[in-house]
């Protein structure tokens, strides 16, 4: 998850008056598929998101910062609009870092190539670079979808009234059998209009992710060619 001090003064403010000056790394993903992956996983994950609403009116909601969002996902997850907006916080950090301490890259460059992409991040900030040739990157946190919702809803629930040690020890015991029941793994499920929502926040982020790039030297290419290619 994206660290929430991203957004906020206070982090910039301090970090800034360590010494030695500390690198800082920021990893950016394209604002339309970061929304859309927030709105899978809360819809299709967490099951929180009721099956009837729409990426149209979950990015509605979230434009709207609506508590009613917020009550069905989390703080962060209503934000998520406002928080990938990228270029109005980056600044920030410009006012108190060397330009050389920040180091902007891209998610897309870190999904396509994950071996280059930490040895580049070790290059830059002066760590060995060859510990990476063997690394075993490991796939963790895979995405899935709970298929009945309404179960998942009584469980949790039912969790709710249970005692802290208790409800985590009985997730534990539970968790592998609960997921060959009740999840499903694959490519998620969307509605014929989901495409065409998508585009339109690309619209809505074009100009912030230009502002991006003149920022931070970014190339982008990689997001604008996803948003030229056919759904």
């Amino acid at each position: 998850g994206t660290p929430t001090y991203l957004y906020q003064r206070t982090a910039p403010e301090v970090l800034s008056q360590l010494d030695p000056v500390p690198d800082v790394i920021f990893v950016f993903r394209n604002p339309s598929e970061r929304a859309d992956s927030h709105f899978r996983y809360f819809k299709d994950t967490k099951a929180r998101i009721a099956r009837g609403v729409s990426f149209r009116q979950f990015v509605t909601l979230a434009l709207e910062e609506d508590p009613v969002l917020t009550k069905m996902t989390t703080e962060g997850a209503s934000r998520i609009i406002a928080n990938s907006r990228y270029a109005d916080y980056v600044p920030l950090w410009f006012e108190r870092f060397p330009r050389d301490r920040l180091h902007f890259l891209l998610f897309e460059d870190m999904t396509r190539d994950q071996r280059s992409f930490v040895r580049g991040i070790a290059e830059r900030v002066g760590l060995r670079a060859d510990f990476f040739e063997t690394y075993e990157f490991k796939k963790w946190n895979e995405s899935f979808r709970i298929k009945h919702p309404r179960v998942h809803g009584i469980r949790r629930e039912l969790g709710r009234h249970l005692p802290a040690g208790v409800r985590d020890r009985l997730k534990s015991a539970t968790a592998p059998a609960y997921a060959r029941l009740t999840a499903e793994t694959g490519r998620p499920r969307r509605t014929e209009d989901e495409p065409d929502d998508i585009g339109e926040l690309d619209e809505y982020f074009e100009p912030l992710n230009e502002r991006l790039a003149e920022l931070t030297d970014l190339d982008l290419t990689a997001w604008r060619e996803r948003r030229a290619s056919p759904a």
